[in-house]
């Protein structure tokens, strides 16, 4: 028995959910679907005593026995029509002499009575199992990081870095006009760039393989890469929103020297751009968002409330890929975040705007096919878990909480604190259960959003232990970057301890 594909999103009428069995949870946050009711039972004994940590062999071995699911990607021997990157080489020098020169960091590593002073330079990394015990590296990009993604099911582990530096400081590029949440063309004073690092085999050390000079593009708050693993020496195709108001891919190779080569793009590999059809001028409508639905299709959001989809170079004709599939007008004000859901044959759209307007849409019904579902003031992308079927998000200023694709406008909260949410995320691949939760005051938590979700009837918020793994602080010159490697169990309820955020001349 199987759900009907048109009726993908329902509307709750269950105010007591909780009081319900696992079964009739079951149906009602996801349907009739029997080989999601076994994986979610097996997910239920694999996972629900775990709070923060998993060995790995023990999970590869839960993936060959297929009790657990993760997300696979096509392999291509080609480059899927993505041309190559136009560059031009520029040495070292003079790259640093445009961007910016950085000063060392200087750190304090400690973890209980262990402590570790070092001072970074500009591409240095260290490896802080040495120094602390603590698995993990610390690295210094040379200037101020405002997107970073590592790379999917490659054969090499990468991650690509976007670094920002602005010539009057990072004071100045607060309220820069480059840096708005609307896009604006680049004034010269912003420059910036994308970081290639590889990781070593022993996962000890990494290494500065390629630097791509973005100026001309302006900077993006995402980076993505195309889900697809190449056979050739291609590393994968990397993606982001910039603001100048284009979707901008990047073909990366794999660098043959042992050196860090240095370039700048002269033109990307591939390029979406939205006109206004409303306009006699049709001049272009800048791109505020986007997500991909596979490896062959993207959608955009734009600045005055529409969504378009667009074809990537593949199979079909190059002329035709600047054409978008469709477009849908939402709202009144820009689309800040869309983010796509596969379920069962069909896929659900999560969009939320700078207004109180948020909806989730179903792919293949779009006007009838529409909820209003609860926005959030957080300019953070909700993300999708693709095992559990849920949508996680900021749901406040202060609080992770997430909402099932089935009824996506019935919110629960999953952790909740006094301090300012600045970053998430959660497993994209191997649909594992952890995320990992960073707030303004510099901690770094992790938590199992599972235990909630297949938890017992009437779970609450005390099933869901968050783990603070990393507290990183300034001391009192300002000068040294503490960070401390503790691991600090706390609550999932509100805190007790009193942070304020208003400024003094307002509480005055």
């Amino acid at each position: 028995m199987t759900t009907d594909s048109n009726k993908v999103i329902l509307k709750a009428n269950l105010p007591r959910v909780r009081d319900l069995s696992f079964v009739g949870r079951f149906h009602h946050n996801f349907g009739f679907e029997n080989d999601l009711f076994e994986f979610l039972l097996d997910q239920k004994e694999l996972w629900g005593d775990k709070l923060f940590y998993i060995n790995e062999k023990q999970f590869s071995n839960w993936v060959q026995e297929e009790k657990h699911k993760i997300k696979e990607v096509p392999i291509s021997s080609n480059d899927l029509g993505f041309a190559d990157l136009n560059v031009q080489n520029v040495s070292e020098e003079s790259f640093y002499e445009k961007f910016g020169q950085n000063t060392p960091i200087h750190m304090n590593f400690s973890k209980g009575d262990q402590s570790h002073e070092q001072a970074l330079a500009r591409g240095d990394s260290v490896d802080l199992h040495s120094k602390i015990g603590r698995n993990g590296l610390a690295l210094n990009v040379g200037g101020t990081i405002t997107a970073m993604k590592w790379l999917p099911y490659g054969d090499i582990s990468c991650l690509a870095v976007f670094v920002i530096n602005h010539e009057d400081g990072l004071a100045a590029s607060i309220s820069d006009p480059t840096l708005s949440i609307l896009p604006n063309k680049a004034n010269g004073k912003v420059k910036s760039c994308i970081q290639i690092w590889t990781c070593s085999d022993d996962v000890r050390s990494m290494t500065l393989s390629a630097v791509y000079d973005t100026t001309a593009f302006g900077v993006t708050k995402e980076l993505s890469w195309l889900p697809v693993k190449f056979s050739n020496e291609t590393i994968g195709v990397l993606m982001g929103g910039f603001s100048d108001g284009k979707l901008h891919f990047y073909k990366i190779v794999r660098s043959i020297s042992e050196q860090t080569n240095y370039y700048e793009i002269l033109e990307p590999s591939f390029t979406i751009a939205v006109k206004d059809e409303r306009q006699e001028k049709q001049e272009i409508v800048p791109i505020t968002s986007y997500d991909l639905l596979d490896h062959t299709k993207v959608i955009v959001g734009t600045l005055d409330g529409a969504i378009a989809e667009f074809m990537l170079p593949g199979l079909e004709d190059p002329k035709t890929l600047k054409i978008p599939s469709f477009m849908e007008y939402l709202a009144d004000s820009s689309i800040v975040s869309i983010t796509i859901a596969p379920v069962q044959k069909s896929h659900v759209l999560l969009v939320n705007t700078a207004t109180t307007q948020a909806f989730a849409l179903q792919y293949d019904n779009l006007r009838q096919g529409r909820v209003e579902s609860n926005y959030t003031i957080s300019t953070l992308k909700p993300l999708h878990h693709n095992g559990y079927r849920i949508f996680v998000y900021p749901d406040s200023a202060e609080s992770i909480g997430y909402t099932f694709v089935r009824h996506p406008h019935q919110k629960h909260v999953l952790l909740l604190r006094t301090e300012l949410v600045s970053t998430f995320h959660i497993s994209e691949f191997l649909n594992h259960p952890f995320a990992l939760v960073g707030n303004i005051m510099g901690d770094v938590y992790v938590m199992n959003i599972g235990r909630k979700i297949f938890g017992v009837p009437k779970a609450n918020n005390k099933l869901v232990v968050p783990l603070k793994l990393w507290s990183l602080t300034k001391d009192e010159t300002g000068s040294i970057i503490n960070l401390r490697g503790d691991y600090v169990p706390t609550s999932s309820e509100k805190s007790d301890v009193l942070y304020s955020f208003t400024p003094p001349e307002v509480k005055d």
